[in-house]
């Protein structure tokens, strides 16, 4: 199963949204998390556990700055 890390709450739970089911978020105990997961992180349950995708992650970061700078970009052009 796959997942991206939505957000934290309480500092001690992390709400997942799965990411075969948009729209379908999990909470779980951020004790089950790889310690150094992060709000954004890409994550797979895989035998009893959530393992980082640490590539999938900084993909993930790239094309978001990227469709990001996008949008700057075209704004700045119809505002001229």
């Amino acid at each position: 199963m796959k997942a991206i890390i939505d957000r934290f709450e309480d500092n001690n739970l992390a709400v997942l949204e799965l990411n075969d089911q948009p729209g379908n978020m999990l909470t779980v105990s951020v004790d089950e998390l790889p310690s150094n997961a992060c709000q954004g992180d890409v994550l797979y349950y895989k035998d009893g556990s959530w393992i980082l995708a640490e590539e999938e992650t900084a993909q993930r970061h790239t094309d978001i700055d990227e469709l990001f700078n996008s949008l700057l970009a075209h704004d700045d052009t119809e505002s001229e």
